[in-house]
């Protein structure tokens, strides 16, 4: 008995490396989102003392609330389809950004 293996030269049927780490990426994402809500929701007390810092945090809790599922979608619709893969895969690594933003600000502070 032997095994035989099938070979695929399709572009479309092989997984990029690249869609796999955006699958970690975009849960990553979403699991920060509790935590950047926290942490956003506490830099208010600061507000005194550092008030700009408090600003882009404010703006960076609202994003990662509202934006950050909305871009996490984006990724996982548009990854079916092949001409808007390279926007899926933008919202992809942007997602994380608004609430890691949020989080080392307010680390900061």
């Amino acid at each position: 008995m032997h095994e035989t293996t099938f070979l695929t030269t399709d572009r479309a049927a092989a997984t990029p490396v690249t869609d796999v780490v955006l699958r970690w990426v975009t849960t990553l994402a979403l699991a920060l989102i509790p935590m950047a809500f926290l942490f956003g929701a506490f830099a208010g007390m600061a507000a005194e003392v550092h008030s700009r810092t408090v600003a882009v945090v404010t703006v960076c809790w609202f994003g990662s609330w509202t934006a950050t599922p909305l871009l996490v979608v984006a990724f996982w619709l548009c990854r079916r389809r092949p001409a808007l893969a390279r926007a899926g895969r933008w919202a992809g690594w942007v997602a994380p950004v608004p609430p890691t933003v949020t989080i080392l600000l307010a680390l900061g502070l």
